[in-house]
């Protein structure tokens, strides 16, 4: 009787001791330390295009096609003109030089030289009249 007793004195100590340890919350993991990358091992992100100008004269103008061919001092470059930009090129002539800011071959805007700036919003900008601002005068007592 005294080892059935011992046998199951260590059985409820042992259950006992597993029933606590799986009743623990598990800490979080704790964060590793950044890892220092190596240098050129890193993946480098694809450049964001850059917008740029280009001045020339216009050779080829198809503006139901939204193609435009100039050229310039740098050679001849071909535009794709989007349907929002369509519009700018009313009134345009082949022969006539403009600048085109492009992102590779997609024109944003095609404006002739000197136009004014806000021209492709269709905003007339006006000068401000230079008015004469009223003297203040001495309070009086």
């Amino acid at each position: 009787m005294r080892k059935l007793f011992s046998v199951l004195t260590a059985a409820a100590f042992a259950l006992s001791i597993a029933a606590g340890g799986c009743g623990k919350e598990k800490s979080p993991p704790q964060p590793q330390p950044a890892r220092k990358a190596i240098a050129g091992t890193e993946k480098k992100a694809a450049p964001k295009p850059r917008v740029k100008l280009f001045t020339g004269t216009i050779e080829v103008l198809d503006a139901a096609a939204g193609t435009l061919t100039l050229k310039g001092p740098r050679g001849e470059r071909r535009f794709q003109v989007p349907e929002k930009v369509k519009e700018q090129l009313d009134g345009l002539v082949i022969g006539d030089k403009v600048i085109v800011k492009h992102i590779d071959e997609m024109a944003l805007s095609i404006v002739k030289p000197g136009a004014n700036i806000n021209a492709q919003t269709s905003k007339v900008k006006e000068r401000p009249v230079n008015e004469v601002a009223p003297v203040p005068q001495a309070e009086k007592k």
